[in-house]
């Protein structure tokens, strides 16, 4: 009877073995990775990509997929957070597809059981250059935690530009034994949060002088403008190369995107009348007006300033048509979203005294207090959407990014070129 019972025990014990095993090798060779819209979102029954069980399970691109769960929670528990304590430059948010490690209910005989699981997922990043080293950072949103990308040091970046999603830069540094300008074209490395960073890859040279750059909205197109002896030459990157597009015999320009149309603006000076015009061809969009900055968006709607004998003034101008708005601010202190959405820097107060606008803003001579407002296309009145306090400090708001879904918004303190970031959602209550 006893030998009986030791029996029956060593055979259920041996079936729950096999059980065990089994699902083990599902789990392990079979199991496909869900698929999630976002690092929040819901998962996907259908996914995208079709490719063999095993081999989605085991990689991701070139990234082996990790065992271990990533604790994931979001550290912006207030609206304004500084991003870079230093010198940044080129900040830009891309959307990046990530695995995330999430626990998913298995069936195990009459129950279940938690296991991890990797789905697929994405993630934005704030990506931005240190402009004392020349290093590539990121800074993911859902983590807030700033890791390095790139160890190619170019020791003096004052700019620099990403597009085609963050996966290739643009820097210009200054050759300090040349005492030139050098902009060089790279390819970003592709180094997760929790890896070594690596050095920038295919550098080439740009071996005319580069005296402006432009990316537009999404990221995926580039343009640069260079000058010669008797003209300029305004470039877009292709995937055949950069393509000349358009040609000058003038040669100060400052380029700009609105939209996926590029636009050249006469460099600006309170003493000097200047023109936009969209390119190619070139189209006048606005011409003889003192100080003139230009800042377009979609569908040729753009948001100007200009010094005029009765001080700064601020108007949209759409085909020729002007509409003065009681907002003043300069026009470079504005970015646009997506539906329009319109974020300007504006100073409290403008300075009593002053030669002119933008020329002692540009030189140091002028500094302005700002806060940040969404401004009204339609009516050009502004909305308040961040004042910043005492214990912030004054703000001089320079080069502002924004978020593809207008969730956030990134940009420089220009009295010492550090990096801040705006969690939108956060000041909408979400």
């Amino acid at each position: 009877m006893e030998n009986n019972s030791n029996r029956r025990l060593l055979i259920a014990i041996g079936f729950v073995l096999f059980f065990a095993v089994v699902v083990l090798v599902w789990y392990f060779f079979y199991a496909k990775p869900l698929t999630a819209q976002s690092i929040n979102g819901t998962n996907d029954p259908f996914p995208t990509q079709k490719s063999p069980a095993r081999f989605q399970f085991l990689t991701w691109g070139q990234e082996n997929t990790s065992t271990t769960t990533t604790e994931i929670t979001d550290p912006l528990l207030v609206p304004l957070t500084k991003v870079w304590d230093k010198p940044a430059t080129g900040q830009t948010f891309v959307v990046q597809n990530i695995l995330k490690d999430t626990l998913v209910m298995v069936p195990f005989g009459t129950t279940t059981a938690e296991v991890k699981k990797s789905i697929r997922a994405t993630s934005t990043v704030l990506m931005f250059v240190d402009r004392t080293t020349g290093y590539v950072y990121g800074f993911p949103l859902e983590r807030g935690k700033v890791f390095q990308i790139s160890n190619t040091i170019l020791p003096g970046v004052f700019d620099a530009y990403f597009f085609n999603n963050g996966k290739d830069v643009v820097l210009r540094y200054i050759d300090q034994e040349k005492n030139k300008v050098i902009s060089v074209l790279a390819r970003v490395p592709s180094v997760k949060a929790e890896e070594t960073a690596l050095p920038l890859e295919n550098i080439r040279y740009i071996t005319s002088e580069v005296a402006s750059i432009a990316t537009n909205f999404k990221k995926n197109k580039i343009s640069y403008l260079v000058t010669e002896s008797d003209r300029s030459l305004v470039y877009t990157i292709t995937s055949q190369g950069p393509v000349v597009i358009a040609s000058s015999p003038f040669r100060e320009w400052d380029l700009t995107y609105g939209g996926d149309s590029l636009y050249v603006t006469t460099k600006p000076s309170a003493y000097v009348e200047g023109s936009t015009y969209s390119i190619p061809p070139f189209q006048s969009e606005l011409s003889e007006r003192t100080g003139l900055m230009s800042n377009p968006g979609s569908g040729g709607l753009l948001i100007n300033s200009m010094w005029s004998n009765k001080g700064l003034t601020t108007f949209f101008s759409r085909n020729g048509d002007l509409t003065v708005i009681p907002t003043l601010t300069l026009a470079p202190k504005c970015a646009w979203g997506n539906r329009n959405f319109l974020v300007c820097a504006v100073p409290r107060t403008l300075p009593r005294k002053t030669e002119g606008l933008p020329d002692d803003w540009i030189q140091g001579r002028v500094t302005f207090n700002d806060d940040m407002f969404v401004i009204d296309t339609t009516t050009g009145e502004k909305y308040t959407l961040y004042t910043f306090t005492q214990e912030n400090g004054l703000f001089d708001v320079t080069h502002i990014s924004i978020e593809e879904k207008n969730d956030f918004l990134s940009f420089n303190k220009k009295q010492d070129a550090s990096l801040w970031m705006l969690n939108l959602k956060r000041i909408r209550g979400e």
